[in-house]
């Protein structure tokens, strides 16, 4: 294991070398706890603090803005960051961002009703074809339900933030609230709803979430550099003391 994690941190010597000096460089992101959320001026979250990590051990700074989604994907599009999280990938976003081979977290995607709700879920989407949908503006939800969704399979009622969907299921305005599990627990506790809503059985897809460096300035060096930090953090344990710092 020793020589493993040598070897680990001159890979990440040498591609680093063919990258730019220490820089700064800026991510945006969205309000989507625990993976990333500001509390009092400062960004947290799971995601977050992988990200600083694996940017402190290329040896580069990173400068992390919040802003709604679609905003946030906008100003990635058009060059005005370097990056973007958490993003999962699919063939559009793959047109402006280079994804690498590790995620940054993996999202367990599952289905929120109320809690006398008789709705049931057995994997098949199309048999929820009578219920609405609460989602937020633009966010994707892995490829299962992004395509049944694009297809008319399913009726979305689209809201800017996950309080609102929350807020629309609880006042029965919505049948169904799509959202990855951790999020959904980490925002019910904090409104002090986690008893009125229960989780269907199944999930919809487990979806792997990743870091999109910006095409437009060609940051291949960066995503390479990047991919191989994370695999570092993985392999020394690191990683797993962030996640299980927001998993109890």
């Amino acid at each position: 294991m020793r020589h493993f994690k040598v070897w680990m941190a001159l890979a990440v010597a040498m591609l680093l070398s063919g990258a730019a000096s220490a820089d700064t460089f800026k991510l945006v992101t969205l309000e989507y706890p625990p993976y990333e959320y500001t509390e009092n001026g400062e960004h947290k979250g799971l995601a977050v603090e992988v990200v600083r990590a694996a940017f402190k051990l290329m040896g580069h700074g990173v400068l992390i803005e919040s802003y709604p989604w679609a905003r946030s994907q906008k100003m990635f599009e058009q060059g005005q960051a370097d990056g973007i999280f958490t993003y999962f990938k699919n063939p559009q976003r793959e047109e402006f961002a280079l994804f690498g081979k590790e995620p940054v977290v993996t999202q367990t995607i599952s289905l929120w009703v109320l809690k006398d709700s008789k709705i049931e879920f057995s994997g098949d989407l199309s048999k929820l074809q009578p219920y609405s949908f609460g989602v937020v503006n633009t966010v994707s939800y892995g490829e299962r339900f992004d395509t049944a969704v694009k297809y008319e399979l399913l009726h979305t009622d689209v809201a800017h933030s996950i309080e609102s969907c929350i807020n629309k299921l609880l006042a029965g305005r919505t049948d169904i609230w799509v959202s990855n599990r951790f999020g959904a627990i980490h925002e019910l506790k904090r409104l002090g709803k986690l008893d009125q809503v229960k989780e269907l059985k199944l999930p919809v897809q487990e979806v792997p979430a990743y870091v999109g460096f910006s095409r437009l300035h060609n940051h291949t060096a960066l995503r390479d550099a990047f991919d191989q930090a994370l695999v570092n953090l993985k392999h020394t344990g690191a990683y797993d003391r962030l996640a299980k710092k927001y998993s109890e």
